[in-house]
């Protein structure tokens, strides 16, 4: 793995190493993370389905879209306040996303508009 060129790193190996780091990682408490990792665990694991699969342009356009869905769901006050665990989950899905996002193009972080 880390005898790799630097040319040939991939977002693949970007997406597993984020998988093999958020299953192992021993710098934050797991029983604290287990929900948001949960979240980001199943949005890593779809990211790596897709990459595999989708043109950049529908991988965008996919993501970009759940990003804003998400978005405007954490906008909804009762939605945040009687779904605490589901928000928690969302919160490391919709992180994951961004994480690949900005990979892709640093502009993800702030800006969602493809």
């Amino acid at each position: 793995m880390l005898e790799k060129k630097i040319s040939q790193f991939t977002i693949v190996d970007i997406v597993e190493r984020n998988i093999h780091f958020t299953k192992t990682n021993t710098i934050f408490d797991a029983e604290d993370y287990e929900i948001y990792n949960e979240g980001q665990l199943q949005a890593f694991n779809e990211i790596l389905i897709d990459v595999k699969a989708m043109t950049e342009t529908a991988f965008l356009n996919k993501y970009l879209e759940i990003v804003k869905k998400i978005g405007k769901q954490m906008e909804d006050e009762h939605f945040k306040d009687t779904n605490i665990l589901e928000v928690e989950k969302l919160s490391g899905y919709n992180n994951a996303i961004v994480k690949i996002l900005e990979c892709i193009n640093p502009k993800y972080a702030y800006d969602f508009d493809n």
